[in-house]
């Protein structure tokens, strides 16, 4: 091969790694398609940093915030580490890494997260509850739209909740524990005493929840019965593949 030739590929290979490595931010924030958490448009603006490490700043109704993202692939996994804060409104925090190759095929490892119960309580019908929530998922995997894997813990530090027009009550803090039955992912929630309180688990394509007469009985609204009789049963079909995509 000639000499000149040569150079000249040795030129535009060193050319296109250059320009990857300081390919902006920005690039790849407007590949993003539109998101609606909540139902609620998430905007993303003022990027900075490289397409591999960088950070965003974002809204989401009155919530304001930055998110910082830094390449990294666990084994072969490609993935991010990412951190989310808010910088205005309510105290939202979420740290951890997320990764996979398609909606089908994702896993979180290390993921902590931390918001006012109000968040989620206020898009409830006549609900409410304030307080804060907690969750650390050591480890989420889905393969081909199917849970393999599922450890984490939550934790409700306590508060007032409302429901209806009038009533209320003051809860402790509450226990959760997500973990593995067999090949079906199972969350439960416990009060201060150990006694469970409701029960979830995906199997089969679809989604479970029990509640247990112990929970009426936290809230002060339940007469007679037994704490583990069951007062409320729900089963409804749920895809994560589909959850995913849309």
């Amino acid at each position: 091969m000639p000499r000149k030739l040569t150079l000249a590929l040795v030129f535009v290979a060193c050319l296109l790694v250059f320009l990857v490595v300081l390919m902006p931010a920005a690039v790849l924030v407007e590949r993003v398609p539109q998101l609606r958490p909540g139902g609620a448009p998430l905007t993303l603006e003022t990027s900075r940093g490289r397409w591999w490490s960088g950070q965003v700043d974002w809204r989401w109704q009155q919530q304001q915030g930055t998110l910082g993202w830094t390449l990294d692939f666990h084994g072969l996994t490609p993935g991010v580490e990412l951190s989310l804060r808010t910088t205005a409104g309510q105290d939202v925090r979420l740290a951890g890494w997320v990764g996979g190759s398609d909606a089908q095929n994702w896993q979180l490892d290390q993921v902590r997260l931390s918001l006012p119960v109000a968040l989620i309580a206020d898009r409830i019908p006549q609900g409410g509850a304030d307080g804060r929530a907690d969750a650390t998922v050591m480890g989420l995997a889905i393969q081909e739209g199917q849970v393999t894997d599922a450890r984490a813990t939550l934790q409700y530090g306590g508060g007032t909740v409302t429901w209806g027009r009038s009533g209320s009550a003051v809860v402790p803090v509450l226990q959760g524990r997500l973990s593995m039955e067999g090949e079906t992912p199972v969350l439960e929630v416990n009060d201060p005493e150990g006694q469970r309180l409701m029960s979830a688990r995906l199997s089969e394509g679809r989604f479970q929840l029990e509640v247990l007469r112990a929970w009426p009985m936290l809230l002060g609204v339940s007469q007679g019965g037994q704490p583990d009789d069951v007062v409320f049963q729900m089963s409804q079909p749920f895809s994560l593949g589909q959850a995913g995509t849309q």
